[in-house]
């Protein structure tokens, strides 16, 4: 069983009307195996009136693998991106073969007015607070370090120069964390993730100079078997 746990009292509002979300699917994280992505799809198609899902594109994806090292990133994520889209659709199919699903990918939209103003306000803010900068870089870390000790085994450290490598990745996510309602002409929109986004809250309690649109929110779907286990969740990636 999922539980839905918004991170704010706006984001619980939001959730209250049950109009939208948007599901975020990471295609490096061990936690997107096909049978959760089933389980996610099941739970949206239960619990809202519409739902989208997010991806990192292949070009994305393949910035992790190259901070990293790997070789042929651009053909492994786009194996690993086709695979979770795969799964999507599976998962939908199984639950709601009648509904019609869009599958995007961070570069969707790279041409739309009100994402490019939020990306370039999202540049603006990294180039000039070193608080902000250091946070993207820590976000990207995570999402390296996650990939690293896949390749690399658990010791594994990334070091200054991979997190700067694969920020890029975290920079063109956060328009649709902060406003991706606007973006896909949505009235209100949450985002759903497994687990907290560290960059979204310190945004949300006004610690840079950035804003989330009170039409977005954010919210934590949580694994209640694993709360009841005591497992810790795997995957430190930040999508």
């Amino acid at each position: 069983m999922l539980q839905a746990s918004p991170a704010t009292s706006n984001c619980q509002a939001i959730f209250g009307r049950r109009e939208h979300v948007l599901l975020g699917v990471s295609p490096f994280n061990s936690r997107f195996g096909d049978a959760y992505i089933a389980r996610l799809v099941a739970w949206a198609h239960a619990s809202v009136q519409d739902f989208d899902v997010l991806l990192p594109g292949v070009e994305h994806a393949s910035w992790i693998l190259e901070a990293v090292g790997e070789s042929r990133p651009l053909a492994k994520s786009r194996k690993e991106v086709g695979r979770r889209k795969r799964a999507v659709q599976e998962a939908l199919e199984a639950c709601a073969p009648e509904r019609r699903l869009a599958v995007h990918d961070f570069g969707d939209f790279a041409d739309n007015p009100h994402y490019l103003g939020l990306r370039d306000e999202v540049e603006r803010v990294f180039a000039a607070d070193e608080g902000f900068r250091r946070a993207c870089l820590d976000m990207s870390r995570q999402a390296v370090s996650s990939r690293l000790r896949t390749v690399r085994g658990p010791d594994a450290c990334v070091d200054d120069g991979q997190a700067a490598a694969a920020v890029r990745y975290v920079l063109d996510e956060l328009p649709y964390v902060l406003d991706g309602a606007t973006i896909l002409g949505r009235e209100e929109m949450l985002m759903v993730y497994y687990r907290p986004w560290p960059l979204w809250d310190r945004i949300e309690r006004g610690e840079f100079p950035l804003k989330v649109s009170p039409r977005q929110g954010f919210l934590v779907l949580h694994d209640c078997e694993e709360m009841r286990s005591g497992l810790t969740l795997r995957g430190t990636e930040p999508r």
